[in-house]
């Protein structure tokens, strides 16, 4: 679906003018589950049990296709930390930097092309998402964002921990850690798009919030507040 943006009104302040375009990750820019092809890339490699991986991943998968609730989303998180506890961070890095191709070229050709007209307003475009933050870094080049933010594990060492080194990127995390890792950019002012009920609270703090094949929480949402609704393919 061909999307056509409009440039910032004249006398426009600096914010607007720059622009801010926000994105989040699976099933709003690439199609499919980050996380999923990432864990089977690190089982493949020989860096967990792949039916460790197996058994969590089938669980992210479906709270992905139900859109469940924060605290199951983070249950399953916690579960996966644990699973990482002690790994050693280097090769998964390099795990992640064979993967991004892999994901960015699932990413929907509408989705680039917006993305392209942001660029071409001269926006700052970020990917936001709840997969982690090292593969979201790969991924930047591939999916033209500018900058990302993400869930962030904590490492000592040289190894994973188990535990997070910042919140756990879901919900209305999502927002608040926009702002941390970003403070200088205003979502008042930015173009948001994101697929879940779960982004509601950060598509409400948006200057202009767009649904993208949205769930059916967030497509009521979206209908009740008069915001744009768009299939990217």
């Amino acid at each position: 679906m061909a999307v056509t943006l409009q440039a910032p009104t004249p006398g426009a302040t600096e914010a607007t003018a720059r622009g801010l375009a926000v994105f989040d990750l699976d099933r709003t820019v690439v199609a499919g589950s980050s996380l999923s092809l990432y864990g089977r890339a690190v089982a493949s490699a020989g860096l967990v049990r792949r039916s460790e991986v197996v058994r969590h991943l089938l669980a992210e998968a479906s709270f992905a296709r139900r859109g469940e609730r924060a605290a199951t989303v983070e249950r399953l998180c916690a579960r996966l930390l644990r699973m990482s506890e002690g790994l050693d961070v280097a090769p998964l890095l390099d795990v992640a930097d064979a993967t991004a191709p892999v994901i960015a070229a699932r990413a929907y050709p509408a989705a680039r092309m917006l993305i392209d007209q942001h660029h071409r307003l001269g926006d700052i475009v970020v990917v936001l998402s709840a997969s982690p933050g090292p593969l979201l870094r790969a991924l930047a080049p591939f999916l033209g964002a500018d900058a990302t933010v993400g869930t962030e594990p904590e490492v000592v060492g040289g190894r994973l921990t188990g535990q997070l080194a910042s919140e756990f990127c879901h919900g209305a995390a999502k927002l608040r850690r926009l702002r941390e890792e970003l403070p200088a950019l205003d979502i008042r002012f930015a173009s948001v798009y994101a697929d879940s009920g779960s982004d509601v609270p950060l598509l409400q703090a948006a200057g202009r919030p767009v649904a993208v094949n949205p769930d059916r929480r967030l497509r009521s949402v979206a209908r009740a507040s008069g915001w744009p609704v768009i299939a990217l393919q």
